[in-house]
């Protein structure tokens, strides 16, 4: 397992664009990086010589892209078939901005439920979006990584409904992503995370206060991150992941929450990746 970094950081704390973001991450000793795309390195925040620019910027860093973070523009689980026209292409535009950069892999959250809309309603319309979304970017070799929410109010929420969307969307590029922190606030452990071994492609750190979503320092929350780290290598992740084409599994930090301040970015990152590196067996590049 290596370690990687997502842009957002420093968004949040100073509205800093993906390219000062990606310096960023560079200078701090990261190979690995996930691009925010609901902040800051969406189709929406970037021209034609601003997508370019992210390319060159990466290569003369030497990073590698492992992961973009792109949701949809409206919540699919009651957008109108217009507005789920406008996600569509979105998404469409958002897998396409991936393969220039080389990424092949875009993470996205099926939804929240909507009062007036009936959960069937709800379930039925994220899973056959998903459905398109996957049969647009299979062809093109992407994988859609689907991330469970920890709040009751998103369709999925915990393993169980992630491993139910998984099979309902029945796309054999449509994996997982998991998140530590969700993880730990969703109260899951090793024999939920197994069920979904073999469909993981990618991780994220977070920590959190016991019965709250703040993405804060890692370390300085209730998540029992070595506990988790420790469950990916008894279920053997490097090995598993070799199937969908990586040598080992990237887990990327995600820091902070729009709206909580972040005095320091850098300085979150630094004892972020401090404790993470003190538990062993992970490493930066």
């Amino acid at each position: 397992m290596k370690i990687g970094m997502l842009t957002g950081v420093w968004y949040l704390a100073e509205q800093a664009d993906v390219i000062a973001s990606l310096r960023r991450a560079a200078a701090l000793g990261f190979r690995y990086v996930d691009l925010h795309g609901v902040f800051h390195a969406g189709p929406a925040h970037l021209s034609l010589a601003g997508r370019l620019a992210v390319k060159a910027e990466m290569r003369a860093l030497g990073l590698t892209p492992r992961n973009y973070v792109l949701h949809a523009r409206h919540n699919l689980a009651s957008a109108s078939e217009a507005e789920l026209e406008i996600d569509y292409a979105y998404l469409r535009e958002g897998i396409d901005l991936a393969l220039s950069w080389d990424i092949h892999q875009v993470m996205l959250n099926a939804g929240q439920w909507s009062y007036g809309v009936t959960r069937e309603a709800a379930w039925s319309r994220a899973v056959r979006f998903i459905q398109r979304v996957c049969d647009y970017a299979a062809p093109r070799e992407v994988y859609i990584a689907q991330e469970s929410e920890p709040y009751v109010w998103f369709l999925v929420n915990d393993i169980r409904s992630t491993e139910r969307m998984w099979a309902d969307v029945g796309r054999p590029n449509f994996v997982t992503l998991i998140d530590l922190g969700h993880l730990a606030l969703a109260r899951e452990g090793y024999a939920d995370l197994e069920r979904l071994a073999d469909t993981i492609i990618h991780a994220h750190f977070s920590d959190h206060e016991a019965y709250r979503h703040t993405n804060q320092v890692i370390g300085s929350g209730f998540t029992p991150t070595g506990e988790y780290l420790d469950m990916l290598r008894r279920l053997e992740i490097d090995r598993r992941i070799r199937r969908l084409g990586y040598d080992e599994l990237v887990v990327s930090f995600e820091l902070g929450m729009p709206g909580v301040e972040i005095p320091d970015a850098d300085d979150w990152v630094r004892r972020s990746l401090q404790h993470v590196q003190s538990l062993g067996g992970i490493e930066l590049a």
